[in-house]
């Protein structure tokens, strides 16, 4: 079995999950207990998540569901 290509520990990959968590709850404060899925995507994205994890994380199949988020159209 290959191993993932993630260069980061498990405890790094906590510690950037747990920031994004907290950074979503902030956000859920300060707006009043609504946030859209392209703002959680984008502070997950700031944290440090691939856009692979952000995908997971949002319930979606792959990271070009999320694409349309994450970077701006040219």
């Amino acid at each position: 079995m290959r191993k993932p290509k993630d260069t980061r520990s498990d405890k790094d990959g906590i510690i950037v999950r747990l920031d994004a968590l907290i950074r979503i709850t902030l956000e859920l404060s300060k707006n009043k207990g609504s946030i859209n899925q392209a703002s959680t995507a984008r502070i997950l994205k700031s944290v440090g998540l691939t856009p692979t994890e952000v995908a997971r994380i949002l319930g979606k199949k792959s990271a070009t569901e999320v694409a349309a988020y994450l970077y701006k159209k040219k």
